[in-house]
């Protein structure tokens, strides 16, 4: 969910998005990209790829006008979806961006990892809440506390930004930046062995209990950088040859 609450800015992290994903697919022949969380398909539309896959419970656009070969729209949950997904397919570039809670988000990129290969990258949407409220799992609390306490404000991230310290701790064989400085703050993840760390809670169910303070206390972790770093760090490893060109 995008943090602005003005009509003019409301969908800025659709345009930021596009712009980072757009140059990762076009290092790849035949791309395939997946995306996950398509609602309004601001970003699906705008992506560049070979063969794109939209995944919603609901789509919230004329899916038909969409439609053409190599494009695949899915109307289910993200679950039902990789439950389905033959063992063999995989893609290149991979946007998360579904229900912005840490179990289904995390449990998102564990099956993204099953469908992706050494040289992919993924990005994974809203993973630094812009507040307190904003970092509540439930939208319609983040709404009522915000309201009572006279909070300006409308933005809904969840808790997304619990996935970065799992990663952290739990999947050391990926490397990843947290993109900030031009637009919404996502993270980006690819397989690596660039970024060795120590864990710092090496306990899951820690994890699942921080909040946006205990965040706020490890914020070195999420591992900040621009965008044009980060998309650099991620290509020089796994695209080399075509980050050098």
């Amino acid at each position: 969910m995008p943090p602005e609450a003005t009509p003019d800015k409301k969908f800025d992290h659709i345009r930021w998005a596009v712009r980072r994903l757009n140059p990762m697919l076009a290092t790849y022949e035949n791309s395939r990209y997946l995306e996950v969380g398509v609602a309004n398909g601001r970003t699906f539309v705008d992506v560049v790829a070979d063969r794109k896959v939209a995944v919603d419970p609901k789509f919230k656009f004329d899916v038909a006008s969409q439609r053409k070969p190599g494009v695949d729209f899915f109307e289910v949950t993200s679950d039902d979806y990789f439950a389905q997904l033959p063992a063999g397919e995989k893609f290149d570039v991979v946007f998360l961006d579904g229900l912005h809670t840490f179990e289904q988000t995390f449990r998102d990129l564990l099956n993204t990892l099953a469908h992706t290969h050494d040289e992919s990258a993924i990005l994974i949407d809203d993973t630094f809440p812009n507040d307190v409220y904003s970092s509540l799992a439930n939208p319609r609390r983040t709404m009522q506390y915000r309201q009572r306490a006279d909070a300006k404000g409308a933005g809904w991230h969840g808790d997304t930004y619990k996935v970065v310290f799992a990663i952290h701790d739990f999947l050391p064989f990926l490397c990843y930046r947290t993109l900030v400085g031009r637009g919404n703050i996502q993270t980006l993840v690819w397989r690596g062995n660039t970024q060795p760390r120590k864990p710092l809670f090496d306990n899951l169910e820690t994890i699942s209990r921080m909040t946006y303070f205990d965040m706020l206390d490890h914020e070195d972790a999420f591992f900040k950088a621009s965008e044009a770093d980060a998309i650099a760090a991620c290509l020089a490893e796994i695209r080399p040859a075509k980050a050098d060109a």
